[in-house]
């Protein structure tokens, strides 16, 4: 299979690699603007492109964007009109007028090609425990949930000034709350959409950044609960990844930092049987690549497919757009 990555930052490398461990044979084509070769690309043995047009020309089975998230329309809307199966890094868009632009493209398209939005927690066996646990009823009706994310800025892309990248700047889709939607999309997944947002953010740290670095959200309905909070920050010097799920009859927490999930009642704590995989980060990514290869090969749906990344999307710029960002 011939795969086209666009975007080959950090990302972008990693799904190249995975792409590399998955299938066997692939030929990986590299869209480069400037067509700079490198050694990431030479040890991936990829071949490298300058623009759209050659990339497409060279019929790839898929593509993978993963450019900065501002960028992404630029690609996308080409891609799925040529018929190109896509896998896209969240968030899908990262502006209301690139969100129209694709449902429009989208609705005029008789035969929409195989996608996956990259929310990759979804992913995560401990996650998908605590996911079931809840859908059991394990602690009853659920009433309040606290989800937490968090890390410095400058530790996330060791080696490179975290100032140049799209984190830093709002105009590349950059900000805690597109940036770390992941909890945003967590709160759909676990509990399903919510029609009342509020929230506030700001850039509150001294980081050198012109996007918001704080944010704190809280997402509810109109009728039936639960009211769900979520904290974002760029400046946690300890690691955060936190739910927190409170219920009738209990309450769930999951860390990620502690690779701990519990069950905690009136009466006990108790740990839910989870090994260090359940909480590896990186095999989330391999297992939704496979799942987006697979789909491609058997022309078979992805279980979180370009609608579902919108919908997810849609909250989040719904979240912007009443904080005023």
């Amino acid at each position: 299979m011939r795969a086209l990555i666009i975007g080959f930052g950090s990302i972008g490398q990693r799904h190249a690699t995975n792409l590399r461990a998955i299938l066997n044979p692939v030929e990986l084509v590299v869209l480069r603007r400037e067509g700079r070769m490198d050694s990431a690309i030479r040890d991936l043995r990829a071949y490298v492109v300058k623009d759209l047009e050659t990339a497409l020309n060279s019929r790839p089975d898929f593509a993978v964007v993963a450019t900065p998230s501002a960028r992404h329309i630029d690609v996308l809307l080409p891609l799925l009109e040529s018929g190109v199966p896509c896998y896209v890094e969240k968030p899908i868009v990262s502006r209301r007028d690139d969100l129209r632009k694709l449902a429009s493209l989208l609705a005029g398209l008789t035969d929409v090609p195989i996608t996956h939005a990259g929310c990759n927690l979804r992913y995560m066996p401990s996650l998908l425990k605590l996911r079931q646990l809840v859908v059991d009823g394990v602690i009853g009706n659920v009433v309040r949930a606290s989800l937490q994310a968090g890390q410095w800025l400058p530790d996330w892309r060791p080696g490179r000034d975290y100032r140049a990248t799209y984190s830093a700047q709002s105009s590349e889709g950059g900000g805690v709350v597109l940036d770390l939607m992941h909890e945003i999309d967590a709160a759909r997944w676990l509990f399903g959409d919510f029609d009342r947002v509020f929230g506030i953010a700001g850039k509150l740290s001294s980081l050198d950044i012109s996007a918001e670095d704080t944010a704190c959200l809280v997402l509810g309905k109109r009728t039936g609960g639960p009211v769900v909070t979520i904290g974002l920050d760029y400046v946690s010097r300890c690691r955060l990844r936190r739910y927190e799920i409170i219920g009738e009859k209990g309450t769930l927490i999951w860390d990620f930092s502690l690779a701990r999930l519990e069950l905690i009642t009136n009466s006990s704590v108790t740990p839910i049987k989870c090994t260090n995989d359940d909480f590896d980060m990186g095999k989330t990514y391999v297992t939704a690549m496979r799942e987006f290869v697979e789909g491609v090969e058997h022309n078979c749906p992805t279980s979180q497919d370009i609608f579902e990344g919108m919908r997810s999307v849609d909250l989040t710029l719904r979240l912007r757009e009443a904080i005023g960002l």
